[in-house]
């Protein structure tokens, strides 16, 4: 199975170039699997993806396989790179940000867990990664508002590498949506909220 570069990565650092920092907050219109820095073969069911007809892309920045769908809000932003001496330094920010956009909304037990994951309790509502180079630090993240979680599983076998607090729980035990957490809003205070957050970092 062909798998292509993240289409998603050049659009967004072509408008750093055009635009500088921005934050865009887009959702999913299709199913399609997303590597990071691991193996394909061993992070997500090519031959289900292939069969299934789901697109499998590696982005440039690390992390673990994502499976991106309806009902969830992908998070991509642009920051200068020259703000932080390091690049590992955005990441833990930008998900404290995001926590904090959702406890502002009622989701209380929004926590920043493992490596720039975004937890309620223990359960996972969004993973992320980055890339950076001297001009850019680009974050994206995807947030699990109310995807069809069976379906996001159903693409990706058990990771061979997982956080602490994941505690070998299968994806189905792991993961939650913004929905599931009680979350009764809309989609635009959940985009405003976020904004609001992350424009401070």
């Amino acid at each position: 199975m062909e798998i292509l570069p993240l289409p998603y990565d050049a659009i967004a650092l072509e408008r750093f170039r055009r635009e500088g920092p921005f934050i865009w907050l887009w959702e999913p219109e299709r199913t399609e699997a997303v590597l990071g820095a691991g193996t394909p073969e061993t992070d997500v069911d090519l031959a289900r993806c292939a069969a299934e007809g789901v697109p499998v892309y590696r982005r440039r920045g690390g992390g673990g396989a994502v499976v991106l769908a309806p009902g969830c809000l992908v998070i991509t932003a642009a920051y200068e790179a020259s703000r932080r001496r390091f690049a590992t330094q955005w990441i833990g920010p930008v998900a404290e940000a995001i926590a904090r956009a959702l406890r502002s909304l009622g989701l209380h037990g929004a926590a920043v867990r493992g490596m720039g994951d975004v937890a309620i309790g223990d359960l996972k509502v969004l993973g992320s990664s980055l890339y950076a180079n001297r001009q850019v630090a680009l974050y994206q993240g995807s947030l699990l508002v109310d995807p069809d979680l069976d379906r996001i599983a159903r693409y990706l076998p058990h990771p061979s590498r997982e956080p602490d607090y994941r505690r070998g729980r299968s994806h189905a035990e792991f993961m939650t949506s913004l929905v599931r957490a009680g979350y009764r809003g809309d989609m635009a205070a959940l985009r405003a909220a976020l904004l609001a957050e992350l424009e401070r970092v």
